[in-house]
């Protein structure tokens, strides 16, 4: 039989939630994460030029021709990128997630995929004018008919006048890596807020309380 005296029993759960950060606690590390995510588009730029084929110009007295009719290296150098790219979205989205489980949320979100935009242009800047210089001056002064290489470049990338920077589908690959990598952890969170243990806890053990286990009462 259940004892009526209930005077004894106290809550062992607090039922509150936590305030809510400010804007300029989720904006700085939002900010932060997106200029190493930057940063590290440097890297993904190395791995490009060290993968991606070159392609192979021969030069005559117009100027510089392709040495086949289609050259394939066209194709497999926006293919590195766009595989390359998209690997880095997969994996820096990853390690934020992991690594900042406090900052998780759109404010995060928002920074890994400027970070990504930033990290794809940087990526295709770097690969790019590695050996650039180089080219450029063979193309200048070589003798007709000497072989030179063309530096890996996209061929989605376009130069505006009116705008200072290069733009193209291809450099969104790592932006597009992240979110779906994003989306899919945040779909399999076990938290709403996507923050680990910032909900109110629950009064029943039964998964939706983190493991907690109801109170025993008395026989």
């Amino acid at each position: 039989m259940l004892s009526d005296d209930t005077s004894s029993y106290e809550a062992p759960f607090d039922l509150q939630p936590r305030p809510r950060p400010t804007v300029a606690s989720e904006l700085w590390p939002a900010v932060a994460v997106a200029l190493g995510i930057g940063v590290l588009g440097l890297a993904l730029g190395w791995a490009w030029y060290a993968l991606a084929p070159t392609l192979p110009l021969k030069i005559v007295a117009e100027g510089a021709v392709y040495t086949s009719a289609e050259p394939e290296q066209l194709a497999a150098s926006d293919s590195w990128f766009v595989l390359l790219g998209f690997g880095f979205g997969l994996l820096v989205a990853l390690l934020v997630w992991v690594l900042l489980p406090r900052r998780r949320g759109p404010w995060q979100l928002a920074g890994v995929v400027l970070g990504c935009l930033v990290a794809g242009w940087a990526a295709w800047w770097l690969g790019h004018n590695i050996g650039l210089a180089h080219y450029q001056d063979l193309l200048a002064h070589a003798p007709v008919d000497t072989l030179i290489q063309k530096p890996v470049d996209l061929r989605a990338v376009k130069h505006l006048d009116f705008f200072p920077y290069a733009i193209g589908g291809s450099l969104l690959v790592p932006a597009l890596g992240a979110v779906v990598m994003y989306a899919l952890l945040a779909a399999w969170s076990s938290w709403p807020s996507l923050r680990r243990g910032e909900e109110p806890d629950e009064p029943f053990g039964d998964g939706l309380g983190y493991g907690l286990e109801p109170p025993r009462q008395d026989v």
